[in-house]
């Protein structure tokens, strides 16, 4: 597959490579591998995780597209200067087709559907000196970079690792655009975010620091190490007041055992977006009061209390 003659490369491309025949291959004469791959692979879609960790190095084929293709800097040429793109009569063209080579070097030869205007030839002008800046070498051959490993070689263990991130990510941002719609006081929903993100004074993440602890065991339990994760899901007491708080809206389920995940499932499925941000304020008022239920039972020798905590969350 990685040779430039083999065999399986010519299969796939003879069915596949719809931007050099410049068609869409219908999704009914797709494989069922190949459906999944290009929906992993987000096809299509410009900023997509795969269309980001791939890049060129331009040899003296030059195949890659000149403005759909990522190939000089960080940023295709599409999205670099939009309004050209909608000028250009180079669209889809490779780099190689738009340029020839000629004694002194690359000289570029750019089709455009009309004259531009001022502002627009400030544009160009701009966009030809970042052309200039690109290496084209006439003795080597084109090159497709992975972006995710430093020798720019693909392997399945960076690609898994890419896309794990790629959607821990987008999960995050989804939690965090719901977080501060929730119906809450600035300073509940800022306690919230700091506990999903784990940047949280709990006693393992103090220790973590270097700050001197007597112990890390949870001071509301004294059983397990006092993590975020353990402090307002997993401590018997948190677990107390959970259980009351589905109890009292009347539902009954398996609570996530993890902090993000649980956020995001506290909600009713009947109940409109604007009343579920309401249910998304009471969430970060339980793991608010069991903060401050925290603090009472550390600096003020109290007594672990799962009542007291729920009954402070509804005020």
């Amino acid at each position: 597959m990685s040779s430039e003659g083999g065999k399986w490369k010519e299969i796939i491309s003879s069915k596949y490579d719809t931007v050099a025949k410049n068609i869409q291959l219908r999704s009914k004469y797709q494989s069922w591998c190949w459906k999944d791959l290009t929906k992993i692979c987000d096809e299509g879609v410009e900023d997509g995780w795969f269309q980001k960790a791939i890049g060129w190095k331009v040899g003296n084929r030059a195949i890659m597209r000149l403005w759909e293709d990522l190939w000089l800097g960080n940023e295709c040429l599409r999205s670099a200067y939009p309004r050209l793109f909608s000028l250009s009569l180079d669209q889809g063209k490779s780099v190689g087709e738009v340029g020839v080579w000629e004694e002194n070097g690359w000289r570029w030869n750019l089709n455009w559907r009309r004259d531009r205007f001022q502002w627009e030839t400030n544009m160009e002008a701009a966009m030809l000196f970042r052309l200039s800046t690109g290496a084209l070498c006439k003795d080597s051959l084109d090159q497709l970079l992975w972006k995710g490993d430093q020798k720019g070689t693909f392997s399945v263990k960076s690609a898994y690792s890419m896309l794990d991130n790629h959607q821990c990510s987008a999960a995050r941002e989804g939690v965090f655009n719901l977080l501060w719609q929730a119906k809450a006081m600035p300073k509940v929903l800022t306690t919230t975010w700091r506990i999903l993100i784990d940047r949280f004074p709990n006693r393992v993440n103090l220790f973590r620091r270097g700050v001197p602890m007597t112990s890390t065991l949870c001071a509301l339990s004294n059983l397990l190490e006092e993590s975020s994760q353990h402090l307002f899901l997993e401590c018997s007491f948190a677990q107390q007041v959970w259980s009351r708080c589905y109890r009292w809206i009347g539902i009954l389920g398996v609570q996530n055992k993890d902090l993000m995940n649980h956020f995001m499932n506290f909600h009713l499925t009947h109940l409109s977006s604007q009343h579920n941000q309401i249910w998304l304020g009471f969430w970060a008022a339980i793991v608010n009061c069991i903060w401050e239920h925290w603090n009472t039972v550390v600096f003020r020798q109290g007594v672990p209390d799962s009542d007291e905590i729920f009954q402070n969350a509804q005020l």
